[in-house]
């Protein structure tokens, strides 16, 4: 009588051990058979070896298909297949799983209690077809979980056995045998125990969590048996597949890290600016409140407007921690700190998102920098905040605008600038209360460059001194006339009708000063001239045409400065060499003069000076007592 198989002996197909029964539990090849006498037939052992032959390919195909990653490391694992490469009809497309983890009851519990201090930490145990991997998670300051990715090792360091070939190494984790030597089982699960034993916690029943490894890794699977059987899991989540995820072990237990409580506020580090007083303190704005919890894979956003300071900065620091910190920057553990830039007073939405504890991004607005946490210093970052800022005296900023030109595309870009001057100081000011503005537009005194103006008409509608933002609406009407000569316009009656803009009482009021008279209002009153033509003279001047009316411009500016109005220009006046003839040169002589005592205050140049910059001049400065920080935190309220 002949048994085909050996009780003890491995599986010929799987090359399970131990097994006791007719069949292998993991294959189904059946290993004993039933018993006959005399010796096998050559016809029966033929038949026996091509149905074995035909087992272990069968056995090797299926394994190569679990463990393909693509068509690159295909050829090497056909090459060690038993019975050669899969047929055409063999041939499977490579196995995907489910990216998802699968979550049993207890979890939230056992992460609960370790937020709760009743485990030191918990060890999350998981193999993979790159490796054994062990990830302890303690629970830091203000209830934030940490992980240490410390504890993960290759398959070759803990079982030589296993092929250098990365794709053959999986082919055999999936179970693979092939025409190399096989891996021993019992060898196999002995390494992954003294594994497990020199990477968990050396107290006795460590607290386990097992991500248990997709189904059909056959080697996986013996290795996750090993931990079932000497650390008794507290919980065993299905991870799915790491593979078609392209996921790390530190991957899922973050994912499920994240769904644990806030136990402390996590805030945003702002600057409050205390109205009354002028102080600045630090503010922690609550962005999301101790207690928020997340479910598996969600996530959570809250906005907030910050606001740029009194000055433009290299960059704004918007810190968020875990709870609120000392005076002196300490007490709150750092989660994230990112850079952006804001115009100074300007507003800018922001957008975080909250994706555990611990984890906070900012998503918007575009353009943001995050910083590196071991770059932060907060204490140092607080420091610099100015003890006091006093707000800029009111200002009251008058245009005047040539509406003569070559061409209606010179005096629109007259217009434009005016308008985007405006523009940025109504982003200063968006209560519309600090800054006003007004304007006069000019035309000239003659009659025929009068186009688009009525008959007589040396002035556009002026428009008195009124919020930044109702200013453009103001200018629609405003009309284009040609300039039909280069010499002068009616600039002067502009100059003089600004001061007729100014309540007389509110002139004779500049005459106190607010630092003396505590009942007087601080205002800073500028007229920026942006023209191409120097006001006409009372008198003719050579051939340049004298006022018709006999407004002495010069008697306008003294006017006009007496009352403490900065006078400015924006002028191109024509240029190139002088002109050859005598009442040439002193025609450009005296607009020469004229635009030197009329920018006395100050002279900007188209194309040289744009309207930001001027903006910027033109805006009175903050009052800041205390640090200049070009870095700083943003502000939690408009400063105006």
């Amino acid at each position: 009588m002949t048994e085909v198989c050996d009780l003890q002996a491995a599986c010929p197909v799987c090359a399970t051990p131990d097994q006791r029964s007719d069949f292998c539990a993991v294959c189904e090849w059946r290993l004993q058979s039933d018993l006959v006498l005399g010796e096998l037939t050559a016809r029966e052992v033929e038949v026996a070896g091509a149905a074995l032959l035909a087992a272990e390919h069968v056995w090797d195909v299926g394994a190569a298909a679990l463990s393909a990653r693509g068509p690159e490391g295909a050829g090497r694992v056909a090459e060690v297949t038993r019975g050669g490469p899969p047929r055409r009809e063999e041939e499977k497309s490579p196995a995907t799983g489910s990216a998802g983890l699968g979550i049993v009851s207890g979890r939230g519990a056992l992460l609960d209690e370790l937020h709760r201090g009743r485990f030191k930490e918990l060890s999350f145990v998981e193999f993979t077809a790159d490796g054994l991997h062990v990830i302890r998670v303690t629970v830091g300051e203000a209830g934030i979980p940490l992980q240490n990715d410390t504890e993960s090792a290759a398959w070759r360091f803990v079982v030589p056995t296993f092929d250098s070939d990365e794709d053959v190494c999986r082919f055999q984790l999936a179970g693979g045998i092939g025409t190399l030597p096989p891996v021993d089982r019992r060898e196999f699960d002995t390494a992954v125990l003294e594994w497990l034993k020199a990477c968990l916690p050396a107290v006795p029943d460590p607290p386990v969590v097992l991500l248990s490894p997709p189904a059909g890794w056959k080697l996986l699977e013996r290795a996750a048996a090993v931990v079932r059987e000497v650390c008794a899991p507290r919980v065993e989540l299905r991870a799915g597949s790491a593979e078609s995820a392209r996921r790390t072990t530190a991957d899922a237990v973050r994912r499920l890290v994240r769904t644990l409580p806030l136990l402390a506020d996590h805030t945003l580090l702002l600057a409050r600016l205390d109205r009354d007083t002028g102080a600045v303190q630090a503010h922690s704005h609550v962005l999301f409140p101790a207690g928020s919890r997340l479910g598996l894979g969600e996530t959570d956003t809250a906005e907030v407007t910050v606001y740029g300071g009194p000055t433009d900065c290299d960059a704004l620091y918007l810190p968020v921690l875990a709870g609120a910190p000392a005076a002196d920057g300490t007490g709150a553990p750092h989660v994230s700190t990112h850079q952006i830039e804001v115009g100074a007073l300007e507003p800018v939405r922001l957008t975080f998102v909250l994706r555990g504890p611990g984890e906070v991004d900012l998503v918007a607005p575009p353009g943001a920098r995050r910083v590196d946490p071991a770059a932060v210093d907060m204490p140092c970052l607080l420091s610099p905040l100015p003890r006091r800022i006093t707000p800029p005296p009111r200002l009251e900023l008058y245009f005047t605008v040539e509406l003569s030109g070559a061409d209606p595309a010179e005096t629109e870009e007259r217009l434009t600038f005016v308008r985007d001057v405006v523009g940025l100081l109504a982003r200063r000011d968006r209560a519309g209360t600090a800054i006003r503005v007004g304007a006069v537009g000019h035309y000239d005194h003659t009659v025929y460059e009068g186009i688009g103006a009525k008959v007589g008409i040396l002035l556009a509608a002026p428009v008195s001194a009124r919020p930044p933002a109702e200013l453009t609406a103001a200018l629609g009407g405003w009309a284009h006339a040609r300039r039909r000569q280069d010499l002068v316009s009616s600039l002067e009656d502009a100059l003089r009708e600004v001061a007729q803009l100014v309540p007389e009482d509110e002139l004779r009021g500049v005459a106190r000063p607010a630092a003396k008279d505590p009942g007087a209002t601080d205002v800073q009153r500028v007229v920026l001239i942006v023209a191409r033509r120097p006001p006409a003279p009372a008198r003719q001047h050579g051939v340049v045409p004298a006022c018709p009316h006999s407004v002495d411009w010069r008697t306008a500016l003294d006017r006009l400065r007496s009352h403490r109005f900065r006078v400015m220009t924006r002028a191109d006046p024509a240029a190139g060499p002088p002109p050859p003839d005598r009442p040439g040169q002193d025609a450009r002589r005296y607009a020469d003069e004229a635009w030197k005592d009329l920018g006395a205050d100050g002279v900007f140049r188209p194309g040289a000076d744009p309207a930001a910059a001027v903006a910027r001049i033109l805006a009175p400065p903050w009052r800041v007592e205390g640090p200049d920080c070009r870095l700083g935190l943003a502000f939690s309220a408009p400063l105006m």
